[in-house]
């Protein structure tokens, strides 16, 4: 009898044991591809999750009201940049924890977002002529963005869009057949930054309207247990 039991009891702790290592080998699966996200507690979990749900209702808001263009597609991709900054460190050694670093990341996004919104109509018509707070903005934004699409996709893709900016820029200094007459940094800021065809394109345009609503629909069929029912139910 007692051997029985304890049979159970080691059958017990090793299927734990595989539970765990399976568990590990799948949240490093996820690290490899989505990157090393914090896991973060107390006030600034409250923090996050008060943001990405203030996130969540902007944007069922948006749904609902009607929003301007220009104000909604810059908002969005603050609001992301910012929390990707929040949920993903610089480099794996600083999970789990803000470094001062990634404050100031969250500063920067947020503020030339503001820098703008509130430019109006006299921003967007500065477009193919850009001033040095343009440019300025317009660079660190672009920076910004490749350094937040590095933490949760690796290099691949801002190696890919830094070749593209370096092939813009060098254009007149490349052979035949690739050289074409080039563009300076205020031309590619103006054209990036500023107009609705470049970072606040078509594909920003369909998250910010379509891709955020169905990303929150999952989420809450998820944590509700929705999901799970009709999983079963199936």
């Amino acid at each position: 009898m007692n051997s029985s039991t304890d049979q159970q009891t080691a059958a017990g702790v090793a299927g734990a044991e595989v539970s765990a290592e399976s568990l590990a080998k799948a949240e490093s699966y996820i690290e490899a591809e989505e990157g090393a996200a914090h896991k973060l507690r107390g006030v600034l979990a409250v923090l996050v999750t008060v943001l990405a749900v203030g996130m969540s209702v902007f944007h069922l808001y948006t749904a609902y009201a009607i929003v301007p263009t220009q104000t909604l597609r810059p908002l969005h991709v603050a609001m992301v940049l910012s929390l990707t900054f929040m949920l993903f460190p610089v480099a794996a050694r600083y999970r789990h924890r803000i470094m001062l670093w990634d404050w100031v990341a969250v500063a920067l996004s947020i503020a030339v977002v503001w820098y703008l919104i509130q430019g109006g109509d006299d921003f967007t018509d500065r477009a193919t002529l850009p001033n040095q707070w343009d440019v300025i903005l317009g660079a660190t934004f672009i920076v910004l963005l490749l350094e937040a699409t590095r933490r949760t996709t690796g290099w691949i893709v801002p190696a890919i869009s830094i070749a593209f900016l370096a092939y813009a820029y060098f254009g007149p200094s490349l052979p035949q057949p690739w050289t074409h007459r080039g563009f300076d940094v205020g031309q590619i800021v103006g054209q990036l930054f500023i107009t609705l065809e470049g970072i606040f394109g078509a594909p920003v345009d369909v998250s910010s309207s379509l891709i955020i609503l169905f990303c929150i629909y999952g989420a809450f069929l998820q944590h509700s247990g929705a999901g799970k029912f009709f999983i079963d139910f199936s």
